[in-house]
């Protein structure tokens, strides 16, 4: 009977690896390349430009700042928007413009076919302020534009101004050609992105549900061309953003009877102490990880781009999601990925060192996963702490998690052949942005966001985002121009626009 059941194991085990391995087999992989061509595209006059635009201080700052700098700023804005009218006279002409919330700027190029569901291309105009302290720790002038070393230096160069001068250089090379896109193209620029987008483009958005308009698609900032990102993975990777992650931040107080502090209560019945005890059973009480949704779908596009044995486990994630759970844990951007995120950012608690305070405050931020809600979030943290003595209650500001896009679709298919097309080589993989964008405010007239630029970022250049020394190379510039011409003219070809043969020509 033994010798039955140790056959009939090893008989299991053999399936279970002759599986195992077929699905591997299966993978196609990935043949690296160079970089596409862009031959027909001027870089260093789009990078000329993406230059003069960086001059433009146009920050946005948050409630409460002081009238010199919003005055600066609102100048900088209305130049930004001269200078866009100087500088592509043809899209200019070929489009029709309207001004939201003060400076967010929204164009409309009308198609030739008036039954299709537009296509919405977005960006923002508004920077980040420089960190106070870091100005001389720049190697180029943070607003100088300076193109040296091959690159163009500037904040604003990554996020968010590169994509926008790519995406209108190309947009007014195709104008020029005489182009005419069969869908209407809208393009919407942000003047308050970094603030959350109220004024911009989430009143854009109001205002195209006023008027009854349904996007097709909605391309947006969220993704990059990643070098090197992601570990064991031998190629670069398109990560086209297909969700993000809500934000919900929890207000949570501790109360006690104060007094003095030569005749304390016992540690852990003082404010302080409660409050410090509710946060370590919330830290001790992570939200539940899983290898699902986005994050699934990126790990396994990613297949054709590692090693066998790695390939293997990405292949059949069945049967090892948790081995690909532990490793990812193992690292905070990793594992952002797979749950809820906890992260306390605020604490106060007592202002003398011999009075006990009567009441110790905490604000703890969570990056909401699609499969949760607020409400798990505070339901959750209460259950966790479960003390009366405690209160705890959402700020203002909550951002639930998006709907995640269809990567089925002929949407996703058309931006990954673009992609495929413009940089051979590289890898396109879904995947979910941990941050915010303001493309969220038109989830209501679209069931498709893509969060993805054409803008080249090694594991040296993370920290430039919002950070020191942003820049964006010249060659990139270049490649960037040449995906948005393909992708309007793939736009076409999708559409089955034959009209004007030359239409393949521009930029390829």
């Amino acid at each position: 009977m033994l010798k039955r059941i140790l056959i009939g194991l090893g008989a299991v085990l053999l399936i279970l690896v002759a599986v195992v391995i077929g699905r591997t087999l299966t993978v196609p992989v990935l043949e690296l390349a160079g970089a596409g061509a862009a031959d027909s595209i001027d870089a260093e006059g789009a990078a000329e430009h993406l230059a003069e635009a960086v001059r433009f201080e146009t920050i946005s700052y948050q409630r409460g700042a002081n009238e010199a700098d919003l005055a600066r700023s609102a100048k900088a804005f209305e130049g930004f928007r001269n200078w866009m009218d100087e500088t592509y006279p043809a899209f200019r002409e070929s489009t029709s413009r309207e001004v939201v919330g003060g400076a967010t700027l929204f164009y409309t190029w009308a198609g030739t076919d008036s039954s299709l569901d537009p296509v919405l291309l977005m960006s923002h105009i508004d920077v980040v302020p420089i960190a106070p302290g870091t100005e001389g720790k720049w190697e180029q002038p943070p607003f100088g534009g300076a193109i040296t070393d091959g690159y163009v230096w500037g904040r604003g160069t990554i996020d968010n101004k590169g994509s926008l001068v790519a995406i209108v250089e190309a947009a007014d090379m195709l104008a020029v050609q005489g182009f005419q896109p069969k869908r209407t193209i809208m393009f919407a620029f942000g003047h308050d992105e970094e603030i959350g987008g109220g004024e911009g483009n989430k009143a854009l958005s109001a205002l195209l549900q006023e008027r009854g308009t349904k996007l097709a698609w909605v391309a947006d900032e969220g993704g990059v061309l990643g070098e090197g990102l992601l570990p064991g993975v031998n190629a670069p990777v398109a990560m086209i953003g297909v969700a993000e992650k809500g934000s919900v931040s929890l207000d949570i107080v501790a109360y006690s009877k104060g007094g003095h502090s030569s005749m304390p209560s016992p540690a852990a019945q003082t404010a302080i102490g409660r409050l410090a005890r509710a946060l370590e059973r919330v830290g001790n009480d992570p939200f539940e990880a899983r290898v699902d949704g986005a994050t699934r779908g990126m790990i396994e596009s990613l297949a054709p781009a590692v090693p066998f044995m790695q390939r293997m486990v990405y292949a059949n994630l069945w049967l090892f999601e948790p081995v690909v759970r532990a490793v990812m844990e193992k690292s905070p951007s990793s594992a952002a990925q797979l749950h809820t995120t906890i992260a306390p950012t605020i604490i106060e608690g007592g202002n003398k060192e011999n009075v006990l305070p009567p009441e110790a405050r905490a604000v703890v931020n969570f990056r909401i996963h699609p499969r949760d809600t607020s409400e798990d979030v505070i339901a959750h943290v209460r259950e966790a702490i479960d003390d009366p003595e405690i209160t705890v209650e959402p700020l203002e500001g909550i951002r639930e998690a998006s709907s995640v896009s269809n990567i089925e679709g002929d949407s996703y298919r058309l931006l990954t052949r673009v992609i495929g097309e413009s940089f051979p080589g590289v890898i396109s993989a879904p995947y979910l942005v941990a941050g915010g964008t303001d493309s969220r405010h038109f989830l209501p007239i679209t069931d498709n966001v893509f969060r993805f630029i054409p803008i080249r970022m090694g594991p040296g250049d993370v920290a430039r985002f919002h950070g020191t020394n942003e820049r964006v190379s010249v060659a990139n510039m270049g490649e960037a121009v040449a995906f948005y011409v393909r992708l309007m003219q793939a736009m076409n070809e999708q559409d089955g626009n034959e009209e004007d043969g030359n239409e393949e020509d521009g930029a390829q």
